[in-house]
């Protein structure tokens, strides 16, 4: 459950810092979608890879996860391939209006 709550969590602070700062991070819903699923299902399809192959797992014990599991993964990884891709490049819109900005403005 912690995991979830600290995904949620980033993806409130990241939707109030581009609604704060009025960040574009993409031109079009369009690419907001093409963009964001993509990094979705690549990120979905490695993660699947390594637990498959024993690389990495997940502990599944104490209060980390809410329990439910798609495919060999947990729910919340999910969350994460959506949420961390956002926060990124809300930290890039951040750092590229700014620096478009001219300094005493």
């Amino acid at each position: 459950m912690e995991y979830l709550l600290f995904l949620v969590s980033i993806l409130l602070v990241c939707l109030i810092v581009n609604l704060r700062f009025k960040l574009r991070i993409f031109e079009s819903p369009k690419q907001a979608i093409v963009v964001l699923s993509s990094l979705f299902v690549i990120g979905i399809v490695l993660d699947s890879f390594a637990v498959l192959r024993g690389y990495w797992s997940y502990n599944e014990n104490g209060n980390f996860f809410v329990g439910i599991k798609i495919g060999v993964l947990p729910i919340e990884e999910y969350l994460f391939m959506i949420v961390i891709p956002y926060l990124t490049l809300t930290i890039f819109g951040i750092a590229r209006k700014k620096t478009a900005t001219p300094a005493g403005t």
